[in-house]
């Protein structure tokens, strides 16, 4: 009984949150040529995953090495222009806000991303209720595209 009734109390005092989400900006800038993605995540799940469950002493959400998230990020987020080929992504770092880690990623692209696909698949291995999202802004449109567990790459229109 008392093993049920943790989860709900942690939730209660404000330790864990109730939904699993994230959302990523994906921007396209026709002057540089480039595709900006900033992802907001939670803090605590992302460095959970991150890090494999390995807690930070005194139970503190600390920010998990760049060249771990990079990893992480790399194997889930992914961008391919309309031919099927990939953008590489690079890494642009990440930084803390309060409960959010914000994370960046930039490509050098010739062209805009319409027409191309996007893979938005961070912690659905692990959260059977993860929401992503792509707000997607290029050639003067604004796209949404949600994901959820179990998705594959979705198209930019």
């Amino acid at each position: 009984m008392i093993a049920r009734a943790l989860p709900l109390l942690a939730m209660l005092l404000g330790e864990a949150h109730p939904l699993h989400s994230s959302v990523a900006q994906l921007t396209w800038d026709p002057a540089t040529r480039v595709i900006q993605v900033g992802v907001r995540v939670f803090a605590d799940d992302f460095a959970s995953v991150v890090t494999r469950g390995v807690p930070a002493s005194g139970g503190a959400v600390v920010v998990p090495p760049d060249s771990a998230m990079q990893r992480y990020v790399g194997a889930r987020f992914a961008l391919a222009d309309r031919t099927g080929r990939p953008i590489a992504l690079r890494w642009c770092g990440a930084r803390r806000e309060g409960d959010v880690l914000l994370l960046c990623l930039r490509a050098a692209a010739s062209a805009s991303p319409a027409g191309g696909r996007v893979r938005h698949a961070l912690l659905t291995e692990v959260f059977s209720d993860q929401v992503n999202v792509v707000q997607a802004s290029y050639d003067g449109r604004r796209e949404t595209v949600l994901f959820t567990p179990g998705d594959g790459a979705k198209p930019l229109r």
